[in-house]
């Protein structure tokens, strides 16, 4: 009876291990040539940000953007919000909106890096990928415990993926633009943040997992995700008090807590249109939604940012 149960567990293993070797080449493929129900609503929200923008053309936004920076908090998979709210700012002309920097931790220093490195349209395709590949192996994402890491493990393989893809287009997309914070020991923890990006030793594959996953080596030291040291609200704001700062905070979406390490596609894309959404009404009026009043803030020059956190 024990061989044959030992037996069953070795066969279940394997099992296991086979399931989780096809999905990562599910995942892979997708990278490439993502599926139709990803591409077609990418352009579906490619287009409703097209016409969100004209809107704002015509009209003097509530802010001065010709020269800001912008800063993201963490959020796992609340990262929708700030596609969207990319999507908006993005396409207004350079002389309403011009971004000159952003910096994150964990998804919200991951996104920049993504639309800055592979573009608006790869991102969104990879992401909205995700959702189809959640949804076609649903029994491996069941608990919390594995969801996490699978989406930990196929970022791991993306990230390693778009370094040797777009290896050349690395330092003129990245560097000095987009600050990712990262939580290394030295030896207690500290913010490090990293604003120069290579292929060279894969660095730029490490600079990017080590500002959202549990463990990663950078630099030689042990990382873990850029959050734990960059203040209250996890936003690590540019001190050089050279521009005022948008601050998109993704942790009061008011979505799902497991959506942070779960994907459902029709959800992650109707976050995706609530950042639209709140975008346009913060350009237009100042502020957002009752709903999500701080959702996304403006941090005025002269402010003290010292602990991370915007006190006007």
């Amino acid at each position: 009876m024990k061989s044959f149960s030992a037996l069953a567990a070795l066969v279940a293993t394997a099992a296991q291990i086979s399931a989780a070797t096809d999905i990562d080449d599910a995942w892979r493929s997708m990278l490439v040539e993502p599926p139709s129900e990803a591409i077609d609503a990418a352009n579906e929200l490619q287009q409703r940000a097209d016409s969100i923008a004209d809107s704002l053309k015509k009209i003097e936004l509530a802010y001065d953007l010709t020269d800001i920076d912008v800063v993201c908090s963490g959020g796992g998979n609340y990262d929708a919000f700030y596609m969207g709210a990319s999507m908006v700012l993005s396409r207004l002309s350079k002389d309403q909106a011009n971004v000159a920097r952003w910096a994150g931790v964990s998804a919200g220093g991951m996104m920049p890096f993504e639309i800055a490195l592979k573009g608006e349209t790869t991102t969104l395709e990879s992401h909205l990928s995700y959702g189809v590949l959640s949804a076609q192996n649903a029994d491996s994402y069941k608990s919390a415990v594995e969801a996490m890491y699978l989406e930990d493990h196929h970022w791991r393989i993306m990230a390693a993926w778009q370094t040797e893809t777009y290896a050349d287009q690395l330092a003129d997309s990245l560097n000095n633009k987009v600050f990712v914070g990262t939580s290394c020991l030295t030896p207690l923890p500290k913010l490090i943040i990293i604003d120069e990006y290579t292929a060279e030793d894969d660095q730029a594959t490490h600079a990017f997992m080590s500002t959202g996953t549990y463990v990663e080596i950078y630099d030689s030291m042990v990382c873990t995700d850029g959050g734990m040291t960059s203040g209250a609200n996890m936003t690590p704001l540019f001190q050089d008090a050279t521009r005022p700062q948008i601050i998109v905070d993704l942790m009061v979406t008011g979505y799902p807590s497991d959506m942070v390490y779960r994907v459902d596609f029709d959800q992650y894309k109707s976050l995706i249109e609530v950042g639209m959404d709140e975008m346009e009404e913060f350009l237009k009026t100042g502020k957002t939604s009752d709903e999500r009043p701080e959702i996304i803030t403006m941090c005025p020059l002269g402010s003290d940012v010292t602990s991370n956190v915007c006190l006007k």
